[in-house]
């Protein structure tokens, strides 16, 4: 099937083309040709090109955790200045994260019918526009919520398509370790947020945090942020326009139409379907009953429970440490911001580690299991140790801060709170890419 380009897109054979095929002569592989039953590669983007793509995807899923973490030092801060309750205060982390939880539903459904980048480009002027109006308007609680709840929506986008992106460019057997270095940017967010929005907080001021942070937009610094982390963040935009393709393979197969172009690409808002359709067939559009049909597959009534338990009991840790840091050991903001390095790089060791693990025993099933096609519930039990530890983490870290135990072992214990096993539940929140 020629592309409107003028590349050649070929569609991955069915089992039936396959079988109909012919097998080649002698002759021809003499020649070193192709031989016509070989079927092509899963992926068709370079080794190069699928590690810049993960890059791209990882770099953008940085943000949002990133917009969530920030936040976390100035929470004193922001109550003073909204003169309100320490309760009300809090309400503001809860919406962005509630929302930041069901907004991927509505983005990674809209994403395997339309495509990836669309809906990259979009949420992410969404997320510069709500950062840029926090930093800019008059303190006004309602206002606060409401863009903290506009924020989390854009914010939450690239939590469901980088997995998709993932499943699109890698095979099976290789996504879960894809997936531990994508998962590299959302567990960066809670290492080096905090540590910037208590810096920016303790130096500036709180509008700085968004500020920083709608500088996605445009290169723009002043005097106390790093220049070179502001030219980052604009350089992710720049970089998803004219670097990163369409992946969905409903769209472009399995990428052979960008196999002979250079990296840098024409920004294109929406790239039309260059593949044959009974090949690389186009889901349903979504729909809120298809949705809610979801949960009648167990495995992930499982993980989304497990996840909401974890992430809350993460966030309930996280929203109380610089309170329980200024008040009762008399950390300043700056300070309380470096405290979240503990719990921060045991999320980036999780990352790295559980992908690992996750390949591993999926290759022990396939090689203990020959002929058994492995199911993606066959990973669930690998989240057990890892909630067990967490949760035992948590309830050390209230026993400490209610007893008023040396600093050190409080900050020890929120380590513990985001052991790096804790990391393979974020894995099973797409069970079905990974296996």
């Amino acid at each position: 099937m020629a592309a409107k380009d003028g590349h050649t897109i070929i569609p991955a054979p069915s089992n039936q083309e396959q079988a109909a095929t012919p097998a080649n002569n002698g002759d021809t592989a003499k020649l070193g040709k192709p031989q016509s039953g070989s079927r092509p590669p899963y992926s068709a983007f370079s080794p190069g090109r699928r590690r810049l793509i993960l890059g791209i995807v990882t770099a953008a899923g940085f943000f949002g955790p990133l917009a969530g973490g920030i936040y976390l030092p100035a929470l004193p801060t922001l109550q003073r200045t909204f003169n309100t309750s320490v309760t009300v205060i809090n309400a503001t982390v809860s919406v962005f994260m509630g929302v930041l939880a069901i907004a991927p539903l509505f983005w990674g459904s809209l994403a395997d019918y339309g495509g990836r980048k669309p809906l990259y480009t979009v949420s992410l002027v969404i997320f510069i526009v709500a950062n840029i109006l926090l930093a800019a308007l008059p303190a006004n609680l309602a206002a606060l919520f409401i863009l903290r709840i506009v924020q989390g929506f854009g914010a939450a986008s690239v939590l469901s398509l980088g997995a998709g992106t993932v499943a699109d460019v890698t095979e099976p057997k290789s996504r879960a370790s894809a997936m531990s270095i994508v998962l590299l940017g959302p567990q960066l967010g809670p290492v080096l947020g905090p540590l910037l929005g208590g810096a920016i907080t303790g130096s500036a001021s709180w509008r700085w945090t968004f500020g920083f942070l709608g500088m996605l937009a445009s290169p723009i610094t002043i005097r106390r942020i790093n220049d070179a982390l502001a030219i980052t963040c604009s350089a992710v935009y720049v970089l998803l326009q004219f670097c990163l393709p369409e992946t969905l393979r409903s769209i472009v197969g399995n990428g052979s139409l960008y196999s002979e172009t250079s990296l840098i690409i024409k920004p294109v808002f929406r790239q039309p379907p260059v593949v044959d359709p009974a090949k690389f067939p186009r889901p349903p559009p979504p729909t809120l009953l298809g949705l809610i049909k979801l949960l009648r597959y167990p495995p992930i009534v499982i993980v989304c429970l497990n996840n909401a338990m974890l992430f809350a009991a993460y966030y309930a840790v996280n929203v109380t440490i610089p309170t329980y840091l200024e008040d009762d050991y008399g950390f300043t903001t700056t300070q309380v911001g470096v405290v979240y390095l503990a719990p921060g790089l045991s999320l980036m060791a999780g990352s790295l580690i559980s992908g690992r693990i996750s390949d591993r025993h999926r290759a022990l099933f396939v090689k203990n299991n020959p002929g058994s096609p492995p199911l993606a519930e066959h990973r669930l039990h690998l989240q057990i140790p890892g909630m067990l530890i967490s949760l035992g983490g948590i309830l050390i870290y209230g026993w400490f801060v209610h007893f008023h135990i040396h600093v050190g072992a409080v900050i020890v214990s929120t380590g513990i709170g985001e052991n790096p096993f804790k990391t393979l539940v974020p894995f099973h929140r797409a069970l079905h890419f990974l296996s």
